[in-house]
């Protein structure tokens, strides 16, 4: 018998409350992760943090050093992904504290990555250097090359970020060298499109387009959402290098991807993109159509940027009325 997710919650509450009643601690940690990610499942993220936090202390009482390590950091990437930085932070630290207890290197060095990704979104830029710095220190004499590419791609993020773009190359340089010698193709798609934006913010058309297509070429058919990013930012700098019918085709492509994949959100990104090119052919109506559906999905999903996009549809339609005023 298939339950649904609603269903399958209200069992597994059901069997924490049993848990609880019987003093069953095997059962009731069993339970609350269950709920804790069926919570996630659903999106409700806010709400997996109380059963995670209960699953903590179970795990404490009972001196499970490896549960509760998993536990901090399933509840500090809860925390940074809601932008909780200083909970993170302080989950982080305590998983660390017990994995190094333990000897675990190697946890140590991901949790340390989990540390710079927080401190990153802090834009706290030195601290999130320290971190993965340490980090990759760990993973070089682990010899784990594929995680200490992961890490140098992680550091060219930081000097993107501050327009240190000559440390950022080298970083990303050195992240590529390890995963093309790794055969690492889903690293390598991704440095490659870091690369590419690096050239964008310089304005560099060409090379950020060589580099996109180079990313694209990686990327398996089925990695839908990856492949639609890289396209959008293909066609961006095609756009902005004059190949408006490359430009569209790229575009193109990624609606479809994103269509198959109910992606409402970055569909409307896209014919966005779309509605500006034919705005620049001076195809007034094609953009109004597409500035429509953009719109359309604004209203749907309660998009912020409502407004701005009806302030582009009033601005494409004020000049399709003065073309034609001027026919007349």
């Amino acid at each position: 018998m298939n339950l649904s997710s609603a269903e399958l919650l209200a069992f597994v509450l059901a069997e924490t409350e049993r848990a609880r009643a019987e003093g069953d601690r095997e059962l009731l940690a069993a339970a609350l992760f269950q709920t804790a990610m069926l919570y996630q499942q659903q999106g409700n993220a806010m709400k997996a943090i109380a059963p995670f936090q209960e699953l903590l202390a179970v795990q404490e009482s009972a001196q499970d050093r490896q549960g509760m390590i998993a536990t901090l950091l399933f509840l500090g990437e809860l925390y940074r992904r809601q932008g909780g930085w200083h909970q993170a932070l302080g989950l982080y630290d305590r998983a660390r504290t017990l994995q190094e207890a333990a000897n675990d290197r190697s946890g140590v060095a991901a949790t340390l990555g989990s540390i710079g990704v927080t401190y990153e979104g802090m834009e706290m830029w030195e601290e999130a250097l320290n971190a993965y710095q340490h980090s990759l220190t760990i993973k070089e004499s682990l010899g784990d090359t594929r995680g200490a590419a992961f890490i140098w791609n992680n550091i060219g993020n930081i000097h993107a970020k501050r327009r240190q773009s000559e440390e950022a190359f080298d970083a990303y340089r050195k992240s590529l060298a390890i995963q093309e010698s790794a055969g690492d193709r889903l690293g390598q798609s991704i440095t490659l499109a870091n690369l590419a934006a690096l050239h964008q913010h310089r304005e560099e058309w060409n090379k950020a387009s060589n580099r996109y297509r180079e990313s694209l070429s990686l990327i398996g058919e089925e990695d839908h959402q990856r492949r639609a990013a890289t396209l959008n930012g293909l066609g961006f700098v095609l756009k902005k290098a004059g190949h408006l019918e490359e430009a569209m085709a790229a575009y193109q492509e990624a609606l479809l991807l994103l269509e198959a994949a109910g992606d409402l959100l970055r569909s409307s990104v896209i014919l966005h993109n779309m509605a500006l090119i034919h705005e620049e052919q001076k195809e007034w109506r094609e953009a109004l159509r597409l500035m429509e559906q953009v719109i359309a999905i604004d209203k749907r999903i309660g998009h912020p940027d409502l407004k701005q996009d009806m302030e582009v549809f009033r601005r494409i339609r004020s000049r399709l009325d003065a073309e034609r005023d001027a026919r007349q």
